[in-house]
Order: C-alpha cells, then sequence, then structure tokens
C-alpha cells in the first residue's frame, strides 16, 4: 500500500496504473454535499475493471475513510468500453483516465479540518495482470491548483455518467423468461428506437445474485437485439427480480452516452 499526500499523484510499483486524489469542495460548510473520488490513468494499452469486470477480471474498488459525521453515497460509474480478453471472454472496464467518485454528506456540526482517506485498489491488464492499490490522503479543502485540477477532473466524469432511460427513446422487451432457480436461461432483449441510432452496445449490471455469459449485441435500423445467458446463483439470499444495465449508444462524432435500464425477470 502507497500513502501520498493529495498535491501528487501516484504509481504503485508494477501496476501500470497511476492513482490521484480528486474533491470538488472549495469550503466544507454545515449540511452541504461535495463530490471525493479517486483518477485512475491506465498506462497505454493497459486496462482496470467497471464494478461488473465481465466474465473474467475484477472490480475495482473505492474505499472512503473520513472524520465522524460525514456521509458516502454511492460510488458513481462511468460507462465502460468493452475488451476482449484471453479464450474469447468478455471484458468491461476503462482503458483511458477515469474517476470513479462519490458525493459525501457533511453533518451539522465540524471542525476547521477535514482529513480524509481514499483507498483505491485495482487489477490492471494487457498481456499479464498485476494487482494495484494506493492510500491517497489529504486534508480538505484542496487548494490552489489542485483544486482547479480537481475540479476539471469532476466536471468531465459528471458529464460521463449514465443517466435513467426516459420513455420514448427506446421500448424495451423481452423474450425467452423467466428465469428458473435452479438452470440457465437464454434471453433476448429487444430495444425498439424511436430515432435510428449510432452503435449500440450492452453492459450488464448482475450485482451478486445473478450471472451473465455471452453477450451478442446487434442492430439493424431501429431495433436492436441483445442475447446473453442468465443464471440465478445460489448463494444469492433474495431471488432478483431485475437486471440493472448500461444502453451506451455512439453517436457519429464517436461521443458515447450510456443509460440505465432494468431488464424484468418475473
Amino acid at each position: 500500500m502507497i500513502v501520498i499526500a493529495a498535491s501528487a499523484g501516484v504509481e504503485a510499483d508494477d501496476s501500470h496504473v497511476s492513482a490521484r486524489l480528486v474533491a470538488s469542495v472549495e469550503q466544507i460548510l454545515p449540511g452541504e454535499t461535495f463530490r471525493l473520488g479517486v483518477l485512475l490513468e491506465p498506462e497505454p494499452g493497459w486496462h482496470v475493471y467497471w464494478r461488473n469486470p465481465g466474465e473474467a477480471g475484477l472490480a475495482t474498488e473505492i474505499d472512503y475513510e473520513l472524520p465522524d459525521g460525514f456521509r458516502v453515497a454511492e460510488l458513481r460509474w462511468p460507462a465502460p468500453v468493452f475488451f476482449e480478453q484471453p479464450g474469447g471472454l468478455a471484458g468491461y472496464g476503462y482503458e483511458a483516465p477515469v474517476v470513479l467518485a462519490a458525493e459525501i454528506s457533511v453533518p451539522e456540526r465540524i471542525s476547521a479540518t477535514m482529513p480524509v482517506s481514499v483507498t483505491a485498489s485495482w487489477l490492471a491488464c494487457k498481456d499479464v495482470c498485476v494487482l494495484g492499490a494506493a492510500e491517497l490522503k489529504a486534508d480538505l479543502p484542496l487548494r490552489g491548483a489542485e483544486l482547479e485540477f480537481s475540479k476539471a477532473a469532476l466536471r468531465k466524469w459528471s458529464d460521463t455518467l449514465p443517466i435513467q432511460a426516459e420513455s420514448g427513446h427506446f421500448e424495451l422487451s423481452v423474450t425467452g423468461g423467466p428465469v428458473p432457480e435452479i438452470c440457465p436461461a437464454d434471453l433476448v432483449v429487444w430495444l425498439s428506437w424511436a430515432e435510428t441510432p449510432g452503435a449500440v452496445e450492452f453492459f450488464p449490471d448482475p450485482g451478486s445474485s445473478l450471472k451473465i455469459e455471452g453477450v451478442r449485441t446487434r442492430t439493424c435500423g431501429s431495433m436492436t437485439r441483445i442475447d446473453f445467458r442468465i443464471s440465478r446463483l445460489k448463494s444469492s439470499n433474495a431471488p432478483a427480480e431485475s437486471l440493472r444495465s448500461l444502453i451506451v449508444i455512439e453517436d457519429p462524432g464517436g461521443k458515447r452516452s450510456a443509460r440505465v435500464a432494468h431488464i424484468q425477470l418475473d
């Protein structure tokens, strides 16, 4: 584990990824919120993993250590990219620099300074895979160039976050369900678009209760077909009723936007 000041970046030994703490707060005010996270920058050709790493890999983890009374919301993840791994296994993650951050809620009573520690742990892969970790410490708020860098990185992060799919953007239907409790099932998800999309990608986010394999996505005109095999994991205490997923669209200029969709399994 590497411990550094927030005013510097760090590259964990032989991990091929640098890590840097980013925070949006200019002044810590009681009852307010701000954003706090980590900027990860893989070396060219290397990647780290999304919350669902795909058919192989290890999800990146971000852990917060904050003063008493401060609360951390759910970690927010930009849309990943697809990469094919050895054996033809699907991987989901990030090859370009990525910010993973969360909203921090400030309690009503605070001290003059706010010491924070954010730990990032990752698996970086290229031809081989290497575990890496960095513990980033700072007294908030940041100042000067470090604050301006953080604010710019978090603005870019905010622009890349998935949003909820809106009614009328596409119609979603499923064939092949319901998903049985004891054996896998083949599902087909159909997306009927209000306007013909560009490239369409599908990233399942099954959590700990489901397993997804063999994803194939094909778009023709205003219809997208998504095939995959889904299994319920026996270790789950509560059977999942839906599969959270990302639908990612790429426009002619190469800009990607992601929408969250929930696929009913009953």
